[in-house]
């Protein structure tokens, strides 16, 4: 969801560009991936945690691999990228003066999509596009390139990782078909305060496994690997994805993830938030 990335295009970065980079290396420390067993050259999936907006950053600055990452849409869009600001960075509602929050989310409305212009991402979408999505990952996978992957959804799991999402995995799928190759799909753990983006071993997609099936056996493999490494590492207080007072204030979309993706796209969500 909260993706702020950083990262060079193949167009020419501008001066605005190369200062909001400079700026967010001042402000994460640099990191060290530390893997359980190291990748081969075959492109894969990393699925992080995202450690509130410091997975997308550290990963983008410091993950040696060549990858690119997927991205909210809204935070792509000027159109739209006020709404989910305002809900899915700032967390307006949970703030006493809601003004000065919507001031801010105007702000970045008009500060983040440049910058996601000039990263290395892949745009998700929530709509009949997502076809777009699958086949420009693919593409990025079949020269060479890695995917980012942040799935974490509002759904608690563990005090290091929320649920994830499940479509994503769909991806190994569209690859499989087109290139006749088997993805390979590795958790990682990132923390801030430990400088370090941790992965562990992988799971490989089965072709001949039903996708309905396949994806609860990635996903499920994915969270407790990315929970295993959070354990595993000195002791720290975890940064979560989304703060108590985003409970607080949206926890009727716990559950609810289309309705969460309605109102982030600027539309009157509807349902009674349980048909996750």
């Amino acid at each position: 969801m909260r993706n702020i990335i950083m990262k060079k295009d193949k167009s020419k970065p501008t001066l605005y560009y190369k200062f909001a980079r400079k700026l967010a290396r001042l402000v994460c420390p640099r990191a060290t991936t530390i893997y359980e067993e190291k990748p081969d050259d075959e492109p894969a999936v990393f699925v992080a945690n995202h450690s509130n907006v410091s997975g997308p950053i550290l990963m983008t600055l410091d993950f040696e691999r060549k990858h690119s990452t997927w991205a909210i849409s809204y935070a792509c869009e000027k159109e739209k990228c006020g709404v989910y600001a305002y809900h899915d960075i700032f967390f307006g509602e949970s703030r006493k003066v809601k003004w000065f929050w919507r001031i801010l989310a105007k702000i970045m409305s008009v500060a983040l999509p440049p910058i996601m212009r000039y990263s290395d991402t892949i745009p998700v979408y929530h709509d009949q596009r997502l076809l777009g999505t699958f086949k420009k990952s693919a593409a990025a996978l079949a020269d060479g390139r890695d995917l980012v992957i942040f799935a974490e959804s509002p759904e608690r799991y563990s005090e290091y990782v929320n649920k994830l999402q499940t479509g994503f995995v769909d991806v190994a799928r569209t690859y499989y078909r087109e290139t006749g190759k088997r993805l390979k799909f590795y958790p990682v753990y990132i923390e801030k305060h430990l400088k370090t983006i941790a992965v562990a071993r992988p799971i490989t997609y089965d072709p001949d496994m039903p996708m309905s099936e396949c994806r609860g056996v990635i996903c499920d493999f994915l969270l407790d690997g990315i929970d295993r490494l959070g354990r595993s590492l000195q002791s720290h207080k975890p940064t979560p994805f989304l703060p108590k007072r985003w409970y607080d204030a949206y926890g009727k979309y716990e559950r609810d993830i289309d309705g969460y993706m309605c109102l982030l796209g600027g539309d009157e969500p509807s349902g009674d938030g349980e048909n996750h």
